[in-house]
Parts: structure tokens; C-alpha cells; sequence
């Protein structure tokens, strides 16, 4: 590769030096994609109330190396209730009626599915992202239920930490107060 300096006189720059100035690009690149949203995984899967008066949106993202370092936030008729790493679930507790769900990462907001929500039933929710030439944008979509339960039983049940940047509205909690 060649380049005139100041004098005019042709210069070579030799491959190493091509090859870190790639690497710097690259890597100040890669600074700029958000990453890992801070969530705190439990120990044991969701166990829902008795009695429930809400539907329950299971929301998932299976395992998956495609975008496995960006993690995805999730809200709820515009209010963010959740977020998802790669392969990470958590669960809304709706109010019957119409909820509209939406994804978003830190580079802005993504689809959004709505659907009616029925007390004591279950739905369920995968997100996951779309590759493209320039980057990979959240995208969610509606599952069956026989497909949806059994994609979460291999999954980790995280919620957004409390205190964190991205976890600032606090997990849903129930009337008893338990999450």
C-alpha cells in the first residue's frame, strides 16, 4: 500500500501498520454496541401465585450466539417492565385486556406485537435479534404455548437489577410483594 507524505515523495506502509490501524477501527467499533443488560438470575424458574386475576407473558430469549453480548429491554404498553440477555426469561403479570409489547436495545426501539390478554392464562413471547449487513436489531414475536413452555424450562429466570443503569423501573412485583 502506498501514500504521498507532505513532500509529495511515495511512502509504503507496511502490512502491520495497515494491520493495526484495522484493528483500532474495528475495535472502537465494537465499543460502541451495547452490551449485557444487568440482570439478576434466580436460582429457581418463575412460580406463579394462586388465584392468579392476570395473564402471565412469558418472554424469552433462547440461547444463541448471534448477538449474545447485546441484551435486549422489553416494554409493556410503553413502560419498560423486563430485559433479556441470551437465554434468559422473565415474566409480565398483565391485567386482562390489550397489551402491546414491545423490544428495544440501547440503539433504539425494535417491533412490537399486541394481543389480549385473558386472567390465568399464559402466553408467551421469544425475542431474539435479526442480523443485517450493519448491525442486529431486536425482534419478538408471538410463540405457541406447547412451544413457548418448553423453550423456557432449559432457560434462567433474570429479572433487571434494582440500582442499574437500564434496570431503573423495578421488577413487577405482586401485592404480596415477592417478584
Amino acid at each position: 500500500m502506498t501514500h504521498t507524505n507532505n513532500k509529495g515523495e511515495i511512502m509504503r506502509l507496511s502490512s502491520i501498520k495497515v494491520f493495526i490501524l484495522f484493528a483500532i477501527i474495528l475495535f472502537s467499533i465494537g465499543c460502541s454496541v451495547p452490551m449485557k443488560l444487568p440482570l439478576t438470575e434466580h436460582v429457581d424458574h418463575y412460580q406463579p401465585t394462586k388465584n392468579m386475576k392476570n395473564g402471565l407473558v412469558f418472554i424469552y430469549r433462547e440461547a444463541e450466539f448471534s448477538g449474545s453480548g447485546r441484551g435486549i429491554f422489553i416494554q409493556a404498553n410503553g413502560v419498560r417492565v423486563g430485559g433479556l440477555n441470551s437465554g434468559t426469561y422473565f415474566v409480565y403479570e398483565s391485567s386482562p385486556g390489550e397489551v402491546t409489547i414491545s423490544a428495544e436495545d440501547n440503539l433504539g426501539a425494535g417491533p412490537s406485537r399486541s394481543f389480549i390478554i385473558e386472567a390465568s392464562k399464559k402466553y408467551y413471547v421469544r425475542g431474539s435479534f435479526k442480523t443485517g449487513a450493519w448491525d442486529a436489531v431486536p425482534y419478538i414475536e408471538i410463540v405457541p404455548d406447547i412451544e413457548g413452555e418448553q423453550a423456557t424450562k432449559s432457560l434462567r429466570y433474570a429479572t433487571l437489577e434494582r440500582g442499574k443503569p437500564g434496570g431503573e423501573n423495578k421488577p413487577i412485583q405482586r401485592d404480596d410483594g415477592s417478584i
